[in-house]
Formats: structure tokens, sequence, C-alpha cells
């Protein structure tokens, strides 16, 4: 049986714009640089709601609070759910399974709905197999592993949100209780020709993100979620290790949240 161990001792991880991940209907079921030490005020601009300044809090305030929880977590586990919503299809596509993350980047998510899948990043490493069709994927990622955090809206800090998207606080959304609703808008044009736009929410107590949504040009969207978060849990490095049965097909190819 072939082992890929993936090490999770890796340089800390930079953020792309999750938007190079493209949304159009062929692939429906595929899917930054350093920190700044102060943000950019220009980028920053806050929705007031109905209730008026006194009763809602500032972007600069959110983000700081977002800031000190993001550098204080070292492990995440998480159950996942992840739908897409594409205008040629009659019906959502929907995953649900499992996140891991371990610092400073190694990833793993995995579903059992609708088949079995497993996805491990790490090390630059890309393996994901599908057992149900006796066949894998491996592939360097260097370029992508970097996006690819960026997209699950974890390990990440305000400072690189800020480098990529103008941002601005929205009024609170009834349909997710207790969040604060950031609109993250790309700032490059080439960005901006794949993604419209942004939805990120975070719990108000934990300031963890619970759902990240991304609207794309053509009108598809991908909602990401997540439930029963853990942080600095103990995860085992076997979990970053994918077993591949010896018969196998191993390509060398990118095609992970479901895609054939």
């Amino acid at each position: 049986m072939a082992r890929y161990r993936l090490s999770v001792m890796l340089p800390a991880a930079a953020l792309l714009a999750a938007a190079a991940l493209p949304l159009s209907a062929q692939s429906v079921t595929q899917s930054a640089v350093q920190p700044s030490a102060t943000l950019s005020p220009a980028s920053l601009s806050v929705a007031q709601g109905a209730t008026g300044a006194a009763d809602t809090p500032s972007l600069e305030s959110v983000l700081s609070r977002f800031d000190e929880v993001q550098q204080s977590i070292r492990t995440l586990r998480a159950e996942l759910k992840m739908t897409t919503i594409n205008r040629l299809l009659q019906d959502p596509m929907v995953y649900e399974g499992t996140f891991f993350m371990t610092k400073p980047d190694a990833i793993r998510w995995e579903f059992e709905t609708p088949e079995p899948m497993r996805f491990v990043i790490a090390n630059d490493l890309y393996v994901g197999y599908y057992p149900e069709q006796n066949r894998a994927e491996r592939q360097n990622v260097k370029r992508r592993s970097e996006r690819l955090f960026r997209y699950f809206g974890l390990g990440q800090g305000s400072a690189e949100l800020t480098q990529t998207y103008n941002l601005e606080l929205l009024p609170a959304d009834p349909e997710v209780p207790d969040t604060y609703l950031l609109s993250m808008s790309p700032k490059k044009r080439r960005v901006r020709k794949r993604i419209e736009d942004v939805r990120f929410w975070v719990h108000k107590e934990t300031m963890l993100p619970v759902r990240v949504e991304y609207h794309s040009a053509d009108g598809n969207v991908r909602v990401v979620e997540f439930n029963e978060m853990k942080t600095n849990v103990e995860i085992e490095p076997g979990v970053y290790i994918v077993e591949l049965p010896d018969d196998v097909k191993v390509q060398r190819s990118f095609s992970p949240f479901g895609g054939s």
C-alpha cells in the first residue's frame, strides 16, 4: 500500500487571491503577500446599520479581534459543508465532511457524501483520493497551496486580506445570527473578472469564520460552512498521510472539492 507522508513543519503560509479558483460550469466541482504593519484606511469602509454608529462596532475593532484569534490558533478541526450553486445545474451540489488544519500550513479536508473523498495539502504537495473510483491525484501545488488556505478563510490575518481585498463591514445578517458580516471585493481587475464578491461571516464571540461565500462573475456561487469548530486540539501527524492501495491509478492532476 502506497503512503504519501506530508510534513506539517512548513514555511509560514502566505495568502493569494482565492479568486484564482474558477466557478465555471466546467470546473464547478473544482475549486499573498507578507502582512503589512498597518491597515490602509483607503481600503477600509464601514456600512453602518439602522441603529447608528453608537451600536455598530468599527471595522478596525472587528479586524483587531479577528487577528488576535487567528494568531492564537495552532490547530483546528471542524465539520465542513461545501455547496456549489451553478446556473446551469438544476440542483445545488452539496458535499459534507471534516476539515483539519495544522499551522503553519498543512490541511486536510474529506467528504463522506455524496461519496468518500480525501484531500491533503502540505509541503507544497497535493494528494487526492477517490476510493469508489479507484483513482488518486498527486501534484506539486507550490503556487496553489497558499490560495487554498485563503479559500477556507482560515490561518490568515486582516493585513493579508487588505492586500487583496477592499473590506466593508455590513449590517448583521439575521439568517446567520451572532455573526459579523464582511464584504470583500477584489482590488485587482484580473481577479474581478472571476470573483465579484466574497462574503465572510465571523462569529461574534469566537471570532472564527463560520461561513465563506464566493460569488463569481458568471453568476455561480460556492459556499463553505464550518460547524463544531475546535481549536488547538491534538491532531496526530497521521492525519496528513493518505493511504493509497497498490492498484490505484495515480494521476498527475488537481481537481479537489469532488472534481472528476
